[in-house]
């Protein structure tokens, strides 16, 4: 009876559980997993880390972050999320690392199990029969009916080849690779956030000079419309004006649009909330700028990027010296003890130690292949640091002649704009005495606002190359910090 009525539970469980049991077997893409409502809430709340607007608030409170440069270059390496996952990668390789180191230390095991036989088990005893009453038979118990036993095994490596030496070496040579790629990917952060920065200055910038050019279009607009008015001069010249100033009027639009999405990109290097208000330290000075050789053999030196793919030379090489390593015999030690709870037995805990070794011969030749194939990635990581060597310098050189044209422009725009207004001013007055069109004007008013917009990028640009040629050697950006107001 007690046994059909567990057969019986055991059919209702499996009733119950065998519509999902059967689906998670039958379907790829199983029985379990979020709905919708569960997905949302749990997006939700990762969104709520993100400071993006997941749910936004009925009434948000506007906020107003006052940023100079270093304080962004700190909040993009504090909050970027870029960063945060290179350390989290770092954490992973130190893992590894214990990981290699682990199997070098004595690895310990333990074991137990208790077990019921239906009867024990008894061994006939061949001796004379007369030793012993009539009808008895001559047995013992060598294995009694219930009891347990426990062992525990400790296994110490002796790596006398350097296997697993060299196994460590490799891992530490991928964790120092980490730290390498996290520091690359650090100052790649901090560069986007201070490209951003400067573009949204020389965005800002750019939406002042169209602003002065409406006003000067406008201004021209009135003038012609009045000198219209007075039969001076004809229809055309009032309606280029207004199609000068409506193409003006749409490039604000557009300047607008720029502003915002330069401060979109700056909160979100920064880590803030992607829609918060910021406003900017102005930079005074232009960059200095250390000279082509410098800057080359400090990046050979000091740059992120060719110090990761020094790291992985040496992880595959070590990784390689391992693999050869493991074509010898794999010698261990070590020690158990094991406990029996039966009594037949004497003494019931015993201890032993030993020594041996394990040896793959190789027949299957997969460890061949493992050899032949990380000796391949050791060489190709050669030729990768020397495609890397190369792009530096065309990098390092590139960046600093741009950098020095942007200086060239930043320092000839100063000069251009005086002329610029100089020349709209005599335009304007040729215009006013019937001795010039309104192209004419607007062509000094299109050449001023030429050179004003040259003026007020030039500066940000040559700082945003600064800053960039700072990241390819390899150096903390704080130390090209420009001057500010």
């Amino acid at each position: 009876m007690r046994g059909q009525a567990a057969l019986a539970a055991l059919a209702a469980c499996v009733a119950l559980s065998g519509c999902s049991a059967v689906d998670a077997l039958r379907q790829p893409e199983g029985s379990g997993g979020w709905d919708r409502a569960e997905r949302n809430e749990a997006l939700g709340e990762i969104a709520r880390g993100a400071g993006v607007a997941y749910e936004p608030a009925a009434t948000p409170a506007p906020t107003v972050a006052r940023l100079d440069l270093r304080t962004t270059l700190e909040l993009a390496a504090r909050n970027n999320r870029r960063i945060e996952i290179a350390r989290q990668q770092v954490a992973g390789a130190a893992e590894r690392v214990y990981d290699a180191r682990g199997r070098l230390l004595p690895a310990s095991t333990g074991s137990g199990r208790y077990t019921w036989y239906s009867d024990p088990l008894r061994n006939d005893v061949n001796l004379p029969p007369d030793l012993f009453p009539p009808g008895v038979t001559p047995s013992f118990v060598f294995r009694q009916d219930n009891f347990g036993t426990v062992n525990g095994t400790t296994l110490l490596p002796l790596d006398v080849t350097g296997e697993l030496w060299h196994a460590l070496f490799a891992a530490q040579a991928g964790y120092r690779g980490e730290q390498a790629r996290l520091w690359a990917t650090t100052l790649e952060q901090q560069f986007l956030a201070v490209r951003a920065y400067f573009q949204h200055l020389e965005a800002l910038r750019l939406r002042e000079v169209t602003r002065q050019t409406i006003a000067l279009y406008r201004r021209q607009l009135d003038d012609a419309q009045t000198r219209f008015d007075a039969g001076r001069v004809t229809k055309n010249d009032v309606l280029v004006v207004q199609v000068a100033l409506r193409d003006a009027e749409q490039v604000l639009v557009r300047r607008d649009l720029e502003v915002d999405r330069t401060r979109w990109n700056l909160n979100q290097q920064i880590g803030g909330d992607i829609d918060a208000s910021v406003e900017l330290e102005d930079v005074a000075l232009p960059p200095d700028l250390p000279s082509a050789d410098e800057a080359l053999q400090a990046a050979f030196r000091t740059n992120p990027g060719l110090e990761t793919l020094i790291q992985e030379q040496q992880r595959l090489e070590e990784t390689l010296t391992s693999l050869e390593r493991s074509r010898l015999p794999r010698p261990y030690g070590g020690g158990a003890i094991d406990y029996s709870s039966a009594t037949i037995i004497q003494p019931q805990t015993v201890g032993s130690g030993f020594v041996g070794f394990s040896w793959d011969l190789g027949t299957d030749t997969r460890r061949e292949a493992q050899i032949a194939e990380a000796r391949i990635a050791a060489e190709r990581n050669q030729t990768a640091i020397q495609a890397q060597m190369r792009e530096i310098e065309n990098a390092v050189r590139a960046t600093r002649r741009s950098a020095e044209e942007r200086l060239a422009a930043y320092a000839s725009a100063e000069v251009a704009v005086g002329q610029a207004e100089e020349n709209l001013r005599i335009r304007a007055q040729q215009f006013g005495a019937g001795r010039a069109q309104s192209t004419d004007v607007l062509d000094a008013e299109i050449l001023l606002a030429s050179q004003r917009a040259t003026l007020a990028t030039a500066l940000y640009q040559a700082h945003t190359r600064r800053a960039e040629l700072q990241q390819l050697v390899g150096l903390p950006l704080a130390q090209a910090m420009p001057a500010q107001r």
